[in-house]
């Protein structure tokens, strides 16, 4: 086993400048054994957690710079005067397209509409725009499966920590790309980054089915997974204050190099299996040992994975099914919020700091009812209260009533009342939370060996979302109707879901113990 000297190259290859720092930075001697004291006294899992929910953090703040940043960007084609409240908005309205339109000419203010206005000077269509903001999807979807594949061959940490540094360098590249390449060649920079971060969710889902308990799962597995939030919440609320006083192209520098530093942490600190980790107690070791025992991995290099009987699985469609409804209503929610924020060339620093953390609580409220409801699932569990496909069908129907209730009552309240209109979704939006302790963990409950696979196949296929709502959304003419099928969907998926470790799992290790027999 590696120690803990060996992850620090300079100090193992060349003694001379050890001996060197030792002498004239007494100091940075002193920090490096803070740190070893440090990560010998935290337990590993926590770390990979934290670092864990750091990446999802980062990956969804470099996967929307371009949306905020975009109409900084282009030249916006009419000025129309700005909507001062919801009565001149018509209810029926009141989609994400109709939001998507009004953003784009002008009517709808944004952070993204600052104080550079003059800086966007490209006049790109609004279909070209579409096909730029697509192109990330495109190459998300594309890389989920491949990369859960990597991740359970060779470990999820590389497959991570790789995707990530390549997902920040293209991010720092992006202002580049847009000055000198134009519009293509940002769709081809856009298509390399959704490429490069597909791995985010099957690679992390693989370290958690290493790392995490079963005691454990809902609470770690919710503060991890439900990093979106805060990495929707943060990166708007960020990207306002750059742009309140530089150009756009800071906020791909910016965030580009924040997940750079999270580059170097993870690899360092970071590792596969607790049997890799040279900081890891012994005590630690044998009790992850033990709780994930039941979840060996097979040891045969070249495992097959039994596609046929992962899409056979009943419970596996449920999963898949409940995650397209939910990526569709965040998707939904996240451009009906209201932005109606005044213009930032008007506004003091501080009242601006106050608007963008008004417009973003409805998000880190999210994030911590996901946290409570993972809590609260792990209690239930282990004290044997309600099972653990139960408690999942429990956070997962609290999730999918929610936005039922806001897309059925909402046109009962009334067009002046945009007040009540306001709170109404955001307490939708608050509820979604649990929906990270619910369906989201099933797949490390039902396939610990493929938990990485299973992720993959749902969180892409829900990815799909991005491309195809505006064509879906034509060819039903209209929400009301659709929204009836999606409730049909979302309560058919709750009912199927299971917590339960399918027998899918345990084929390739059953198949390699007959061939070793035989």
């Amino acid at each position: 086993m590696a120690t803990a000297m060996e992850n620090f190259w300079l100090a193992q290859q060349s003694p001379q400048i050890g001996a060197l720092i030792k002498k004239h930075l007494p100091w940075l001697q002193a920090k490096q054994k803070q740190l070893y004291d440090l990560l010998n006294n935290v337990p590993q899992r926590f770390i990979l957690c934290f670092f864990g929910f750091l990446a999802i953090v980062n990956a969804y703040t470099m996967r929307h710079c371009l949306d905020i940043a975009l109409t900084h960007i282009v030249a916006p084609q009419e000025r129309r005067t700005l909507v001062p409240n919801f009565d001149q908005i018509k209810m029926s309205e009141f989609n994400i397209y109709k939001r998507m339109e009004q953003h784009r000419n002008g009517s709808l203010t944004s952070f993204a509409r600052r104080k550079h206005e003059r800086l966007g000077y490209y006049d790109w269509s609004d279909q070209l725009q579409t096909f730029i903001l697509i192109s990330f999807y495109v190459g998300y979807v594309l890389s989920h499966v491949p990369s859960a594949q990597l991740a359970i061959r060779y470990g999820g940490k590389w497959v991570l920590a790789i995707g990530m540094a390549i997902t920040a360098l293209l991010t720092i590249c992006t202002p580049f790309v847009v000055k000198w390449g134009g519009p293509v060649a940002l769709i081809a920079l856009r298509l390399l980054i959704g490429l490069s971060e597909g791995p985010t969710y099957p690679a992390l889902s693989e370290l958690l089915s290493r790392w995490v308990p079963g005691k454990e799962r809902a609470t770690l597995g919710s503060l991890v997974l439900s990093g979106s939030q805060i990495g929707i919440s943060m990166g708007n609320f960020i990207a306002g204050l750059l742009l309140h006083r530089y150009d756009w192209t800071w906020i791909f520098y910016y965030f580009g190099i924040c997940a750079l530093l999270w580059f170097i942490g993870f690899i360092f600190l970071c590792y596969n299996t607790p049997a890799e980790n040279p900081y890891i107690k012994v005590m630690e070791k044998e009790y992850l040992e033990k709780e994930i025992g039941l979840a060996k991995r097979c040891q045969q290099k070249k495992a097959t994975t039994p596609w046929k009987h992962i899409f056979s699985n009943i419970p596996m469609w449920a999963l898949i099914s409940a995650t397209v409804q939910y990526d569709w209503t965040q998707l939904q929610y996240a451009a009906e919020v209201p932005q109606f924020i005044r213009d930032a060339k008007k506004q003091p620093l501080l009242e601006n700091l106050l608007n963008g953390l008004q417009n973003q609580m409805p998000y880190i409220v999210n994030w911590l009812l996901s946290v409570l409801s993972g809590v609260l699932s792990d209690l239930l569990v282990n004290y044997e209260i309600i099972s653990v496909t139960v408690v999942r069908k429990l956070m997962t129907i609290v999730a999918a009533v929610a936005p039922n209730l806001y897309n059925s009552l909402l046109p009962c309240l009334g067009t002046n009342e945009g007040s009540d209109i306001f709170a109404f979704c955001h307490c939708a939006i608050n509820v979604l939370g649990s929906y990270y302790a619910g369906i989201k963990l099933t797949p490390l409950d039902m396939s610990p060996n493929f938990a990485a696979t299973l992720m993959g196949i749902a969180n892409g296929i829900g990815s799909l979302t991005g491309i195809v709502a505006p064509f879906i959304q034509r060819s039903f003419g209209g929400w009301p109707r659709f929204r009836v099928l999606r409730a049909i969907l979302w309560l058919i998926s709750t009912l199927l879901i299971s917590g339960e470790i399918q027998p899918f799992d345990q084929l390739i290790p059953l198949a390699g113990e007959s061939n070793k027999s035989a």
